[in-house]
């Protein structure tokens, strides 16, 4: 029997309790190949390597490998190759297939990216695999399997190109693939599939290449696999669907994880994409969702508000005005909602990426924006060299690490490729534009200051954009300030970044051992002294407003961020605020009403240091608002 080892090496999270995915991509190959009698006559499979251990130590699980599959991602794709080249010095003879999202289209520069690979494996690898294991067996030439390229004493070759002839794969849950890993003492995650492909085909995503057909699996399938999930007490579940609420038999498969819960507790959330041309129909999934305490937030996304941006990547975007009435609705409903913006697409000033971050606050998104800067990737349309060339992308290529992880001191490094720069974007434009998105992100979504900027944008007539515009300029333009030492900390590192001497996670023993994102370093960092913040800031909001207006705004944002270790109070306010901005948030434009008001603020979380409350209440609880204080009224 010849042993076939399977790597898909994924980050392992927090520090206390370990926690990783189930990895759900070489399984797949796993289930399908194994399903055949003729490969389990010929083959055994061997454990998988499923986390970032030492090479050393991966090497020494491998018995006399046959052959050896890596699944390559961005998080794991140097790891994939430094294995390789140890596999290749202890068994020569060993046979080795690369496939993944990181596998370029370019065969010659895949080749010489992965100088120890014999087969590469270009976009779903299930087929393809398994017909690879077939022919070796019987010695049988590769050059008729499709969708793959090998080595020959020629240099390489490249088989045709066509879709998947399979519309569904047996499961891997379900055939006991993972049964031998389930005893490692990880707190697992799991990612399921209930159809793959993507009719969308937006230039910055590989999505719409691999995948260019939707395919819906067994729904029999789908429902054992939920079962599964249950009984193995799987506590968090991603379904990778590219566009879940697609179909309409996704909110029977919506009921069917509610009834598990239900029944069984598990599992306790399930993250979705959803598609961006059904609102009411996933807005009705997302509501279940969470009565049930499934649902995490629902995604209203953009990517861009540019419409020039918009038709350089290929995309359109839900109307504003309906998406005012759809964050209405889930403010009405109770469901949290975010919205994502990308930065460094084409066509992106910074001019249009800052108006495009107050746009959403201007049409009632307050609560999260998320901002990702754009990953240049390999099989994505933007990754070509026809667009690379078109928009002059520069990419900053630095290492690569996963929010929320201890610094591992990995013996190698996992490498991001950012665009940075563009015909119409400088890096210090992008420096600039990120630097302004974490501030809307720390200040606004995470809400050091978010009910003041509303309260005088609308008593006022200020713009978000001219506020936050203002709330820079007093901070950078008064040097002996706890908010410029902050500021000028934070955009250093982002400069840093753009020049490849940092990566985008931040460590902070203040806030404990794992690495937090930019937006929350900068939250985390500024109410650290809160009380030194908070005095600052009120001088900045007496430029804008009297002052009993701004004591009393500034009184309030304190009273309602919870800290480490903060005690209930009870204070009293000349205008009813919290009935004021709950109405705004639902889309109803009301005056404060003049009326004084008791409110007992108490804490829903209380953290008793700084690392427990980064975690839990930052970490864990940003999407739900977990650094806010639950108020009362007397």
């Amino acid at each position: 029997m010849k042993n076939i080892y399977l790597v898909q090496a994924n980050a392992v999270y927090g520090n206390e309790i370990k926690s990783t995915y189930i990895p759900y991509a070489i399984g797949c190959l796993a289930a399908y190949a194994f399903s055949d009698e003729e490969i389990k006559s010929e083959y055994t499979l061997g454990k998988f390597i499923y986390t970032r251990k030492p090479l050393k130590e991966a090497l020494q699980e491998l018995r006399e490998p046959f052959l050896v599959g890596f699944s390559s991602s961005i998080w794991n794709n140097e790891y994939n190759k430094a294995l390789a080249k140890e596999i290749k010095k202890a068994y020569p003879e060993c046979i080795t297939v690369f496939g993944g999202h990181q596998i370029s289209p370019d065969t010659k520069k895949a080749f010489c990216e992965y100088q120890d690979a014999d087969i590469l494996i270009h976009g779903g690898g299930e087929e393809a695999f398994r017909e690879i294991l077939l022919s070796l067996k019987n010695g049988k030439s590769l050059s008729e399997i499709s969708n793959i390229s090998y080595r020959t004493e020629d240099g390489f070759r490249v088989t045709k190109r066509e879709n998947p002839s399979t519309p569904d794969y047996p499961s891997p849950y379900l055939t006991g693939i993972f049964d031998p890993i389930l005893s490692d003492g990880y707190d697992f995650s799991a990612i399921i599939e209930t159809n793959r492909g993507c009719p969308n085909h937006c230039a910055f995503c590989d999505w719409g290449i691999l995948r260019s057909k939707v395919r819906q699996f067994n729904i029999t399938k789908v429902y054992e696999e939920l079962c599964w999930l249950s009984e193995k007490k799987i506590e968090y579940v991603y379904c990778a669907d590219a566009n879940f609420g697609l179909f309409d038999r996704d909110m029977d498969i919506t009921d069917k994880f509610i009834e598990l819960k239900k029944e069984t507790g598990y599992p306790k959330k399930l993250k979705v994409n959803f598609t961006k041309n059904r609102c009411d129909f996933v807005g009705e999934i997302s509501r279940k969702l969470s009565e049930n305490g499934m649902g995490k937030s629902q995604t209203l996304s953009f990517q861009s508000v540019d419409s020039k941006v918009l038709e350089a990547i290929g995309r359109k975007n839900i109307a504003l005005p309906y998406f005012r009435e759809l964050l209405s609705m889930y403010e009405n409903a109770g469901i949290p909602t975010y919205s994502e913006l990308i930065l460094g697409l084409p066509e992106e000033t910074y001019e249009s990426f800052s108006d495009g971050i107050c746009t959403l606050l201007e049409n009632g998104q307050h609560k999260s924006i998320n901002v990702y800067p754009c990953e240049l990737l390999p099989n994505s349309q933007l990754g070509s060299p026809d667009y690379v060339e078109k928009y002059n992308i520069r990419t900053t290529v630095l290492p690569f690490r996963q929010f929320h992880c201890e610094d591992e001191n990995s013996e190698v490094t996992e490498f991001s490729h950012l665009i940075t720069s563009t015909s119409s974007m400088t890096k210090d434009e992008w420096v600039d534009s990120y630097f302004f998105a974490t501030v809307i992100q720390s200040f606004h979504c995470l809400d050091i200051i978010r009910e003041a900027a509303i309260y005088i944008h609308n008593t006022k007539n200020i713009s978000y954009k001219d506020f936050y515009k203002k709330l820079l300029d007093f901070a950078f333009g008064n040097k002996d300030t706890y908010l410029y030492s902050v500021f000028t900390e934070k955009k250093v590192h982002l400069k840093a970044v753009s020049d490849a001497t940092a990566s985008l996670g931040i460590y902070d023993s203040r806030f404990g051992k794992i690495s937090y994102e930019p937006d929350e370093n900068m939250f985390l960092s500024c109410i650290y002294d809160s009380e030194r913040l908070f005095s600052e800031l009120l001088i900045f909001l007496k430029t804008l407003t009297d002052e009993k207006t701004a004591e009393m705004l500034i009184l309030y944002q304190k009273a309602i961020l919870n800290l480490p270790g903060k005690e209930a109070v009870t204070l009293t306010f000349p205008e009813n605020l919290p009935a004021y901005f709950s109405s705004y948030l639902k889309g109803e434009n009301t005056a404060p009403e003049e009326k004084e008001t008791k409110i007992h603020f108490i804490s829903p979380y209380k953290a008793s240091s700084w690392e427990e409350y980064a975690r839990e209440c930052v970490w864990y609880g940003r999407r739900n608002e977990g650094m806010h204080m639950r108020s009362e009224l007397i």
